[in-house]
């Protein structure tokens, strides 16, 4: 009994198990994902004309996009509800020509598309100093041109609508760090043993 007693007391001496009154620290934030770079990929599956081998073309489209989108800092997801932008895309094979067309729109979510209060859009339709919301583009050209296509249509839309969305993202960090600030000058009551 005694060894466990002096283990105690030497434990709470270095510090171990105690307890601060009145200076815990608050933690930090933890580093969330922001918001306005969240982009749903989607590709048509079942258009009319679409063989199987088109929807794989989709398919390749669509991951090349989102490893684009990824590098570039956006954040890819399958959620509708955590998706701020929407990238929808067709791809289909070229017979005559031996080589592909694909047709993509990278747009800024509507609340009628989601119905989640919780992402809104930052413009309204008609203010002409607004960001723009949309992209689209078709690309068509020989099969081996078409992942560096893929990329190139996604730095494109990139520069056309992300900056805008990144700017918000720059706010909303600046906003927590605020916040976190005064959290830490903000006194906390002692806590019970």
């Amino acid at each position: 009994m005694r060894r466990l007693t002096a283990t105690a007391l030497s434990l709470l001496a270095a510090g171990c198990g105690a307890s601060s009154f009145g200076t815990q620290a608050s933690a930090p934030r933890p580093q969330r994902e922001c918001r306005y770079l969240n982009v749903l990929v989607d590709y048509s599956r079942e258009a009319a004309g679409m063989s199987s081998r088109d929807v794989q073309l989709s398919a390749e489209v669509a991951e090349t996009m989102s490893q684009e989108l990824e590098r570039l800092g956006a954040r890819v997801t399958d959620e509708p509800g955590h998706a701020y932008w929407s990238l929808m895309l067709m791809a289909i094979h070229n017979e005559r020509d031996g080589g592909f067309i694909f047709s993509a729109t990278l747009a800024l979510r509507q609340l009628a598309e989601s119905h989640d209060p919780g992402i809104a859009t930052y413009a309204k339709p008609d203010d002409e100093s607004a960001p723009a919301t949309l992209y689209t583009a078709i690309s068509y050209g020989s099969l081996e041109d078409v992942e560096r296509l893929a990329r190139h249509y996604i730095q494109q839309a990139d520069a056309a609508l992300l900056p805008s969305a990144r700017q918000l993202c720059a706010y909303d960090g600046d906003e927590d760090e605020r916040h976190d600030s005064v959290e830490a000058q903000v006194p906390h009551p002692a806590l019970p043993l």
